[in-house]
């Protein structure tokens, strides 16, 4: 939620000076000079201003991306169960290790030359 703010601010900032700059009707660069001194201005509020919420909406994001969200229940169960099967799979597929180990160590016995 502290993304959207943030960004509604800055943009709300934005167009109030993007608009006053307008305004002033510089001739043919008025647009680009309105567009840079836009940015410029809606930055620096963010940055001086908004410094609490920025820094909310930053780690918002980080968490976002990090993958640190809550999972729900049928996501929880799905892993659960997925976790259970590879358990199982691999707890039978070192049994039969065990048996083919078994198996050859019962096979013909050789005396070992001395």
């Amino acid at each position: 939620m502290s993304v959207l703010k943030y960004s509604l601010l800055r943009l709300g900032a934005f167009f109030i000076v993007f608009a006053a700059c307008l305004m002033l009707d510089l001739g043919q660069y008025t647009i680009f000079f309105a567009l840079i001194v836009g940015l410029i201005v809606s930055w620096a509020m963010g940055y001086l201003f908004f410094n609490r919420l920025r820094l909310e909406a930053g780690q918002e994001l980080a968490r976002r991306f990090r993958g640190d969200r809550r999972l729900g229940s049928s996501e929880l169960d799905d892993n659960a169960a997925e976790d259970a099967l590879a358990e199982d799979f691999h707890l039978t597929q070192e049994q039969l290790r065990a048996q083919q180990r078994g198996a050859e160590g019962s096979g013909p016995q050789t005396e070992s030359p001395r």
